[in-house]
C-alpha cells in the first residue's frame, strides 16, 4: 500500500508540473488571449482568413443588421464559417444598426423600446447563433441617441441573460472613451459599467481617434489608447476587454476634404512607393505619418500604424491584462501586420 501511495503521489506531482508548463506555454504563445479578426462578406476577407488563420483564434462576421420589427437581416458567410470551424476558431455574428447609408439611431431606438420588436430581436439572435453554429453574437449598435443610454444597457442585460441560458456568448462593441461625459453624444450612450456587467466581452473600438470626416491626426495615438484603457479597466473587468487595432489609415486632402478617405493597410505602402516619400515616426502619438502631392498638385497627409507601432500598441493587452485584441478588418493586411500583432501579444 505504501509503495502504491508513493507512486500515486509521484504521478500527481508530474501531472501538476505538466499542467503548470502547459498553462505557462499557453500564456507565452498568446493562446490565453482572444485574437479576433473581423470579417466582411467580401471575398478578400475569406482570402485573409485562409492566409493568416494561424495568427488568430476568433472571427466575427460583420454581415448582419435588423429591421424595425426586430427581424435579423443579412446572410451568414457560409464559406468563412466552415473554414473557421475546420480550423477550430471561435465565431461571432456581428449585428449592427447600420441602415440605408449609416448607423441608424431611430432603428436602434425602436428595437430597444418596443417590447415586441425587442423580444423578436433577441429570439432571432438565439436562432441565428444556433442555425449557423456561432459561438455567440457581437452586438454593435453605434451612434445611438443619448437618451437611450439605459435602454441599451437593459437590452444587453436581457439579451445576455437569454443567450447565456443557451450557452452562447455575448460580445458588445463600444466606442472608445476616457470619461463618462454627458456632453459627448457619441460616447455617453454607452454605460461601460452596466454593459461590462452583463456582456462576456466588451470590444472597445480603440481606433478612429481621427478620421476622414474631421481633422487629420493619429488613428490611435498611444496616450489616447492608454487613457481609454485606463478608464475601461476601472469600469469593466479587464479580462472582458478586447482592444481594437486598425488595419488601415486615413488620407486627408488639404485642398479638397471631400477626397479624404480610408486607406487599407497594404495600400499605404503602395502610396509610399508611388510618391517616393519617407514616412516619419511621430513620438508624441507613437504613430506614423507622411505627406505627398497628388497628380493635381493637391497636398495630402496620411496617418497610420506600421509594424513597429502595431507591436508596441498590442503590448498594451499585457500591460492592462486585457482579454485580447481585435483587428478591423480582415481583407487587406499582410504577413508583417500579423507578425506584429503576434509579437505584441506574447
Amino acid at each position: 500500500m505504501k509503495k502504491t501511495w508513493k507512486f500515486i503521489m509521484i504521478l500527481a506531482v508530474i501531472a501538476t508540473l505538466a499542467s503548470a508548463f502547459i498553462h505557462s506555454y499557453a500564456q507565452a504563445t498568446g493562446d490565453k488571449e482572444m485574437i479576433l479578426g473581423y470579417t466582411t462578406g467580401e471575398n478578400d476577407s475569406y482570402k485573409s482568413l485562409k492566409s493568416f488563420n494561424k495568427y488568430l483564434n476568433t472571427i466575427a462576421t460583420d454581415t448582419f443588421s435588423f429591421d424595425e420589427n426586430g427581424n435579423i437581416v443579412g446572410e451568414a458567410p457560409k464559406t468563412q464559417l466552415e473554414y473557421a470551424k475546420k480550423k477550430k476558431k471561435k465565431t461571432y455574428a456581428v449585428i449592427s444598426n447600420f441602415g440605408q447609408a449609416d448607423f441608424d439611431a431611430d432603428l436602434a431606438h425602436q428595437v430597444m423600446t418596443d417590447k415586441t420588436a425587442r423580444n423578436r430581436f433577441i429570439n432571432q439572435l438565439v436562432k441565428l447563433t444556433k442555425e449557423n453554429g456561432y459561438t455567440g453574437v457581437n452586438i454593435d449598435f453605434e451612434a445611438i441617441n443619448p437618451s437611450d443610454r439605459s435602454n441599451y444597457s437593459n437590452l444587453i442585460k436581457e439579451a445576455a441573460s437569454i443567450l447565456h441560458k443557451e450557452k452562447m456568448k455575448t460580445m458588445v462593441s463600444v466606442p472608445a472613451k476616457s470619461a463618462d461625459d454627458k456632453k459627448n453624444d457619441w460616447t455617453w450612450p454607452y454605460d461601460y459599467k452596466q454593459i461590462g456587467k452583463y456582456a462576456d466581452y466588451v470590444q472597445v473600438m480603440t481606433y478612429d481617434e481621427h478620421g476622414s470626416w474631421g481633422n487629420s491626426g493619429s488613428v490611435a495615438s498611444m496616450n489616447w489608447l492608454q487613457e481609454t484603457l485606463s478608464y475601461s479597466t476601472k469600469n469593466i473587468k479587464a479580462s472582458k476587454i478586447i482592444m481594437g487595432i486598425p488595419a488601415y489609415g486615413y488620407d486627408w486632402n488639404f485642398d479638397d476634404s471631400e477626397q479624404n478617405k480610408l486607406v487599407h493597410w497594404k495600400h499605404i505602402q503602395e502610396l509610399v512607393n508611388k510618391h517616393k516619400v519617407k514616412p516619419k515616426y511621430d513620438k508624441t502619438t507613437a504613430s506614423v505619418t507622411f505627406t505627398y502631392k497628388d497628380n493635381q498638385k493637391q497636398k495630402h497627409v496620411v496617418w497610420y500604424e506600421n509594424e513597429s507601432t502595431i507591436e508596441k500598441k498590442t503590448e498594451l493587452v499585457k500591460k492592462y491584462k486585457l482579454g485580447g485584441v481585435s483587428i478591423y478588418a480582415l481583407g487587406h493586411e499582410s504577413t508583417s501586420f500579423w507578425k506584429a500583432i503576434q509579437k505584441g501579444i506574447k
